[in-house]
């Protein structure tokens, strides 16, 4: 697969509407994803992905 054309940008953050406290991280590097890495600001951990239907920018 190629890689995505190079942007200003390498990094996108977005969050979830349902968990509230949750958040993902994306990053690239030279057109590849290198980062993915989900947050939560909630005292539990998170223990599975949330339903990605709830991802807002």
């Amino acid at each position: 697969m190629a890689a995505a054309p190079p942007h200003d940008n390498p990094a996108v953050e977005a969050g979830y509407t349902d968990p509230h406290s949750a958040g993902v991280v994306v990053g690239t590097e030279d057109g590849y994803l290198s980062l993915l890495e989900i947050y939560s600001v909630a005292e539990e951990p998170i223990s599975a992905w949330p339903d990605p239907r709830h991802i807002e920018r």
